[in-house]
């Protein structure tokens, strides 16, 4: 009880402006937006852009969803994941950014071998999904996302043979 008395009359009277924000903090809200430096300290590699907790390079050449993932992974990446609303405002901005005229891109979301569940290709966020298309017609495997006037930001399920631009990414944890 004495403990935690002085502890907290510590605590009281002590400036706050003896307090410092560590290194590894951001100074401001946008920090992963100017300089390439982002997240704890982390940064994108050359033709990456940092948003919040992850990088993301938009690739235009229309490839199969396994081709995607292959070429993610040879940039040491995998295709995107869409946990939730503000990772596919980020992959929008992204694409925006790159000059992605509207309409679907690859995602690393896929049907698992008993075609009952999704993941991720990263791993990550088994069961986080942002939302997803309204409509799907006959279940397929692989997922990718579109940004259409009426359609923004939603995932769908598609054939995996289809040849779509796709987006890599790099969680930055």
């Amino acid at each position: 009880m004495m403990l935690s008395l002085l502890v907290w009359t510590l605590v009281a009277v002590t400036p706050a402006a003896s307090f410092t924000t560590p290194e590894y903090l951001p100074s401001s809200p946008g920090f992963g937006d100017h300089d390439g430096a982002g997240f704890h300290g982390f940064s994108c590699p050359d033709g990456w852009t940092m948003h919040s907790v992850q990088c993301l390079r938009y690739n235009p050449q229309e490839m199969s969803w396994a081709q995607a993932k292959r070429h993610c992974e040879s940039l040491q990446g995998t295709l995107a994941s869409v946990f939730d609303e503000m990772m596919a405002g980020e992959l929008h901005q992204e694409l925006t950014q790159a000059g992605h005229e509207p309409g679907p891109v690859w995602v690393g979301g896929y049907r698992s071998s008993e075609r009952s569940s999704w993941s991720w290709t990263d791993g990550l966020g088994f069961s986080q999904f942002a939302d997803f298309c309204g409509g799907a017609s006959a279940p397929q495997d692989c997922l990718q996302i579109s940004f259409h006037e009426h359609q923004s930001g939603c995932l769908g399920e598609l054939q995996c043979e289809v040849k779509l631009p796709s987006v890599c990414g790099t969680i930055l944890l």
